[in-house]
């Protein structure tokens, strides 16, 4: 079978010779396309020396019928005066159909059968094939390859956009020879699927790209002298290498790998696949120097492939692999240990623990995460040993980085130094406290975290170090224990983790004391051989607030001081004192039985916090003594910072105490005003204007009398006390006096005039609103203020 043909000369006659059955339109199509169109320089009338050294055009192009036309074109020699023309051997290929044998197009270049001259008697001589050139052998384009270096990766990747994108752009290669181009072309044949290379439309040399050709070779002059160069793809192999960089199209770096290797065979046995993982498997495989993710690619995919790889294709996989990964490079680690865990099973230990070594390794010294989790058998001794020796600096410098949470990551290095004997028993303590730390911080995300629940079930050493320190977080936080112990599967005893039993069992209802006996009794504990656990208990039973005084009287006399003092719970009894209610009756017998019972265990603030909660007591009572508000004010200084529930007790107390309207207490009142403590007197202002006073002001004249003249005194002794003095006059006194009949308001200035005649006036022109001696300080203050702002 002879390929239909056609010759054309240009300029000139065009069509030479044809072979019968080429349609009219491809013969028409053909004059156009391979029109002349001289080389920029090239001498006008060239001698054949001249012609030879003009460029051969050879060019797949494909016809709007689906054919293709694939051709050669070559200069002539001028014998005439028509100076420089080209003659063009083209065969064609109708739709659907390819070269005898398969050939792929690209490999006809440079073959014997292409004529240089039309056919004698204007018949085509007949062509059956096309005879492969040596310039595109194997060895060749692998010494190709190797001049090519810089553009290789490069080259690669736009094909492989070329051929996923067939309306984009063509692809342009500068180069000095149309020959390299050639190569070039070749080189894309080799790795795309047949398929893809029939359609892939070239010319290895033009002066303007496109015209339907995929790719399209160009002369450095020639591309400098397009009007458009940005609007192509492009590889310029004519000038200085580009600086070095990484491509990154893995598959495209692969091709570039394989070529360089000179086993391009890989393209085929892999079926061409654009896809990289089976390429970068077999190249692995067969010893090709591939890059990490290459090499992550490759074993991706073989973890993915399941039984389709066979047992001695695995096996050698997994040898090649394991000798040529780099084990610091983060990209390749996990791809280690997703296929270490795929192949388990699936090849003998002996075989796979090449793969096992590596992957803990690469894990290790690129901080993986989560480490791959070794099993009996896994490592023989002596690989054991190796691996001990190779990384037991990385583990112990990870078990000790202090800028790493410790759960994670840290735990799983452990558990590894464990299984390979790698000392770290000085490092456990530290760890231990670190990873008991961030479980109480968080247990519930504690709770998701693999290495954490492996390492409570399947390292004792870590686990009774963990739990030792959790049980003391308890110790000193029982609602954090709680939350560890309701988050995690923790089985604990009374032996080794009393506090975080304690944590784990519900707290009985109904009486609180008795709550506390029970919560022990059903730990199997006792306050009197386990003092350290009564205080867990206490603050598990009151968790939210502080025990009443009774309470924390009869918790006291239930086991005795001494026990109380072994456990360390005189805090928690202080903290019952200081910070009840302010109706709390038991607070001050609870704050004597402290004093009489922790005498020398009291600090001097503790003490003046008890003393004045005792003081505030013997308020109103026949004890009260004198100089309430510097008695006051003195223990309050010693007790600094005062609890905000025994200062208000105490401010409370004493404001009561002088708003009792005994005349007795002008003095006290005088230590009031004078002593400027802006709470003290606000508190004091508050209760004058709660219900109780606000009742005794509306029906007993007489204490109505003795609050407007206690109100009325001591005027400027200090700001605070004026501003306070006179809003009581004109914000609580004057509107219950203005509500009062009238018989009720003349006892009142009675009163008041017993006292001193100049008070019942006073007291009459405050409450009808006009400016006294009394509020026109207050008034001016005020006046003052508004100018300010």
């Amino acid at each position: 079978m002879s390929l239909a043909q056609l010759h054309l000369t240009s300029p000139g006659p065009g069509l030479a010779a044809v072979s019968p059955g080429v349609p009219p339109g491809i013969r028409e199509a053909a004059e156009q396309l391979f029109a002349h169109v001289p080389p920029r320089g090239a001498p006008p009338h060239p001698t054949p020396a001249e012609a030879d050294r003009l460029p051969t055009t050879f060019s797949l192009t494909a016809m709007r019928d689906g054919s293709l036309l694939l051709g050669q074109t070559t200069s002539v020699a001028a014998t005439g005066p028509a100076g420089l023309t080209t003659h063009t051997h083209a065969v064609h290929l109708p739709p659907g159909t390819g070269l005898p044998d398969d050939v792929l197009p690209i490999f006809c270049w440079g073959a014997p059968q292409w004529a240089r001259t039309a056919p004698d008697g204007g018949v085509p001589k007949p062509v059956a094939a096309f005879t492969p050139a040596r310039e595109l052998s194997r060895t060749c384009l692998t010494e190709f390859a190797a001049t090519r270096v810089p553009w290789l990766a490069a080259f690669f990747a736009e094909l492989r956009a070329l051929v996923a994108d067939p309306s984009g752009p063509p692809l342009v290669v500068v180069e000095r020879d149309p020959v390299a181009v050639a190569r070039w072309i070749a080189l894309a044949a080799t790795v795309l699927p047949p398929a893809e290379v029939h359609r892939l439309t070239f010319t290895t040399y033009t002066r303007v790209p496109g015209h339907g050709h995929r790719i399209s070779g160009m002369r450095p002059e020639g591309y400098a002298a397009l009007d458009d160069p940005g609007r192509y793809r492009l590889v310029d192999c004519s000038s200085a290498p580009p600086p070095p960089r990484t491509v990154p199209d893995v598959w495209a770096r692969l091709c570039a790998h394989v070529w360089l290797a000179g086993v391009p065979g890989l393209f085929k046995e892999t079926a061409h696949s654009p896809e990289p993982g089976r390429l970068a498997a077999a190249a692995v495989r067969t010893g090709v120097q591939v890059d990490a993710e290459a090499r992550a690619v490759a074993a991706a995919w073989i973890a993915a492939a399941g039984p389709g790889v066979d047992q001695p294709a695995l096996a050698a996989f997994v040898t090649a692999l394991s000798a040529a990964a780099d084990q610091s490079d983060p990209v390749e680690a996990p791809a280690l240990t997703g296929l270490r865990e795929a192949l388990r099973g699936r090849l003998p230990v002996d075989q796979l623990e090449p793969l096992t070594a590596t992957a803990l390794t690469a894990a290790v010294r690129t901080d993986m995460p989560r480490l791959p989790l070794l099993y009996a058998g896994d490592l023989g001794p002596a690989m054991r040993d190796r691996l001990a020796s190779r990384l037991r600096s990385d583990i112990r410098r990870g078990l000790t980085d202090p800028d790493r949470p410790p759960l994670g990551r840290p735990l799983s290095l452990l558990r590894l130094a464990e299984t390979l004997g790698v000392d770290h028993a000085d490092l456990l303590p530290r760890l231990a406290a670190r990873a008991a730390q961030a479980v109480t911080a968080d247990p519930q995300a504690a709770a998701g975290i693999d290495e954490v629940r492996d390492t409570l079930t399947g390292s004792p050493s870590l686990r009774a170090a963990v739990v030792e320190q959790l049980d003391a977080l308890a110790a000193e936080d029982p609602a954090a224990g709680s939350r560890v112990m309701a988050a995690l599967p923790l089985e604990v005893d009374r032996f080794a983790a009393p506090h975080l039993l304690l944590c784990s069992l519900p707290v009985p209802e109904g009486d609180r004391v008795a709550a506390v006996e029970s919560l022990l009794r059903a730990a199997g504990l006792s306050p009197m051989t386990a003092p350290e656990t009564l205080g867990t208990a206490a603050r598990r039973v009151w968790a939210e607030a502080p025990p009443t005084g009774d309470e924390a009287r009869r918790l006291l006399a239930a086991t005795g001081s001494d026990t109380h003092r072994t456990a360390g719970t005189l805090p928690f009894l202080l903290q019952a004192a200081v910070e009840g209610h302010a109706d709390d009756a038991e607070a001050g017998r609870l704050a004597t039985d402290l004093l009489n019972s922790f005498s020398p265990d009291l600090v001097p603030r503790d003490r003046a916090a008890l003393e004045l909660l005792l003081y505030t007591d013997r308020l109103g009572t026949p004890a009260e003594g004198t100089e309430w508000v510097r008695h006051l004010t003195a223990h309050a200084s010693a007790a600094a910072p005062l609890p905000a529930a025994l200062r208000i007790r105490a401010e409370r107390a004493l404001a009561q105490r002088l708003l009792a309207g005994n005349t007795d207490d002008i003095a006290e009142l005088s230590d009031l005003a004078r002593s400027g403590d802006r709470s003290l007197l606000s508190t004091y202002a508050a209760v004058a204007a709660e219900g109780p006073a606000l009742q005794r002001l509306r029906t007993d004249p007489a204490y109505a009398a003795a609050c407007f003249r206690d109100w009325s005194s001591h005027q400027g002794a200090t700001p605070e006390w004026e501003e306070t003095r006179l809003s009581l006059l004109t914000t609580v006194l004057r509107p219950v006096v203005r509500a009062l009949p009238a018989q009720q308001v003349q006892r009142i200035e009675q009163l008041l005039a017993a006292h001193r005649s100049t008070l019942a006036e006073e007291f009459r022109e405050t409450n009808r609103g006009r400016l006294t001696r009394l509020t026109r300080g207050l008034t001016q203050r005020g006046r003052r203020r508004g100018t300010q702002q």
